[in-house]
């Protein structure tokens, strides 16, 4: 039997790790300052934070990576499934 590990996807992994540092910068970030905090190569880094920005879940504003609409969207949905939990 493989180990669980194995069936994980890497570059989803560091997707979001990248997503998570971004959310840790109320005013934003370069992709150096994430891909240095994350561990990351600068150009892996920055391919990732390129398709998750065409996605939707990121923004870049003068060379600084914010949240975007689609992970705001996730943030208000798991609020919403928490309040429909405690109320059935």
């Amino acid at each position: 039997m493989q180990p669980h590990s194995a069936t994980l996807i890497g570059s989803v992994q560091r997707a979001m790790r990248l997503l998570e540092a971004v959310a840790d910068h109320a005013y934003g970030a370069p992709a150096k300052q994430l891909a240095r905090e994350v561990g990351l190569a600068l150009p892996t880094a920055y391919h990732l934070l390129r398709t998750l920005t065409h996605e939707g879940y990121l923004r870049r504003d003068k060379g600084l990576f914010f949240l975007g609409e689609a992970a705001e969207r996730l943030s208000s949905d798991a609020a919403r499934q928490k309040t429909s939990q405690h109320d059935g």
